[in-house]
């Protein structure tokens, strides 16, 4: 009789611990919650601004290509959030700077010729390496991270993308 109060305390524990365990996997860990239909947290290479400081020589960075994806977009009645990711590709004029980090600026677009509702810029912030010697050629770079980005409305969502010179629109769904 003592035998089976322990292997059903055994048996007891071991339901606990597993449904414990996938409760924090359902959740990721307590940072969302259990019926939440967003999606997950972005991956950052670069570290995002949406502060303006002092920064240097930004003419000296060109885009030579700006690639918009949908990583995740669940869009429905109790969601309007979706993970976007954005990779710049580019060079700099000179190999003494390089990209410290991004400043993403978001807004609602009032002009009815662009053909979007939003219009998100993405800024590379340039930093100077702070070293003596500097030839002039070029430092190329490359970075991708991703960013939450809302809906606006029902229907249709058309959102413009613009880095340096280089424009690219997606379009997320909102359902009812």
């Amino acid at each position: 009789m003592k035998r089976l109060f322990i292997i059903l305390g055994v048996t007891f524990l071991t339901i606990i611990m597993f449904v414990i365990v996938y409760y924090l996997f359902l959740t990721d860990f307590g940072r969302k919650d259990i019926l939440s239909t967003e999606p997950r947290k972005p991956v950052i290479e670069v570290p995002v601004t949406y502060n303006i400081g002092w920064w240097n020589d930004q003419k000296a960075f060109k885009v030579d290509s700006l690639k918009i994806d949908i990583v995740e977009s669940r869009l429905n009645l109790f969601n309007s959030k979706s993970l976007i990711s954005y990779k710049v590709i580019g060079h700099l004029e000179n190999k003494g700077y390089f990209i410290n980090e991004v400043h993403i600026s978001e807004r609602i677009n009032l002009d009815t010729t662009l053909n979007c509702d939003r219009v998100v810029e993405i800024t590379p912030v340039i930093k100077d390496k702070r070293i003596t010697k500097v030839n002039n050629e070029t430092n190329k770079f490359e970075f991708k991270n991703e960013h939450i980005i809302n809906s606006n409305h029902w229907g249709i969502n058309r959102i413009k993308f613009i880095c340096g010179l280089k424009e690219q629109t997606i379009e997320l769904h909102q359902i009812k």
